[in-house]
């Protein structure tokens, strides 16, 4: 009996689509997904009982039982069925969800220009059944796979990313939570001799959560970054981001002395140890 649990329906002549069919296809070791490349001539979308211009729309997906996933739900059976749904869980989110669903739709109405904009090559016309864009993006992606250690490094900074994304989120919705109630203590004792007034204290909560909400926008910056640097091999990526972190970190490290708080030091310490090595590392590997 065939593993095979999901079908995936897709654009073979948008390099995005294809780069992301082929790391789920990597992720697939146990063969529970099938890849049917809807570009290709001899392609017939009648049994499936939806027509080109609502395949051309959204990504669909058809399960073993014969149930039409569209858009997110079948993005998110994909990446369940190899593994990786914990990439995807905010499209489970009841209030993202419908947000989510909305951006993915106007990414694929223009699949082909984020495409050219994210490094995976522009879309061209098939002959004999082979997208030149496709095998572009093959021959690219092999280049990469075989730079191990790059790719280590690459993956790296986008967890540092993902790092600063997730305490932005943390600062926006937590800042009054009981855990980090010692970190407003502590800035709270250079101002405030004794107990900081309940007031301070909401104020000073407000102007974190402000913080963090700045945190997310500078943390998806950083990943369109990281991705432009990783994907085309273009060192002004890496010059930018280490631009950024030598004209952040030493301010904040300066005021951060000047009214004792600590954990900012230790923090802005940690992201310099994190960040510059590799991303210097970066700025030389890709000059070659």
């Amino acid at each position: 009996m065939s593993a095979v649990q999901l079908e995936l329906f897709y654009d073979g002549k948008c390099p995005f689509c294809t780069a992301e069919m082929g790391r789920l296809a990597r992720w697939d070791h146990g063969g529970r997904l099938a890849f049917v490349d809807m570009a290709q001539p001899d392609f017939d979308c009648t049994p499936l009982g939806v027509d080109m211009a609502a395949l051309d729309r959204e990504v669909h997906g058809r399960t073993r039982d014969g149930r039409i996933l569209v858009g997110i739900d079948c993005i998110f059976a994909a990446y369940s069925l190899v593994g990786r749904r914990w990439l995807v869980w905010p499209l489970r989110v009841p209030g993202l969800r419908a947000l989510l669903a909305t951006l993915y739709r106007g990414f694929a109405r223009n699949r082909y220009a984020f495409s050219r904009w994210l490094g995976y090559g522009t879309a061209q016309q098939c002959e004999s059944g082979v997208c030149a864009a496709y095998g572009a993006h093959t021959a690219s992606a092999t280049a990469r796979h075989d730079d191990p250690t790059r790719n280590r490094v690459a993956l790296w900074l986008y967890a540092a990313a993902l790092a600063h994304l997730f305490g932005g989120i943390v600062l926006a919705w937590f800042t009054g939570s009981v855990g980090l109630d010692g970190y407003h203590r502590g800035i709270e004792a250079y101002f405030w001799h004794g107990a900081a007034p309940v007031a301070a204290r909401a104020q000073q909560a407000w102007w974190m959560q402000l913080f963090g909400a700045t945190l997310q926008c500078t943390a998806i910056w950083m990943l369109a970054l990281v991705h432009i640097g990783y994907r085309s091999r273009q060192r002004m990526a890496w010059g930018a981001l280490l631009a950024g972190l030598l004209i952040w970190a030493p301010q904040d490290i300066v005021i951060s002395l000047q009214a004792g708080v600590w954990s900012h030091l230790a923090a802005d310490g940690f992201a310099l140890l994190a960040m510059v090595p590799p991303l210097l590392w970066l700025w030389r590997r890709d000059s070659r």
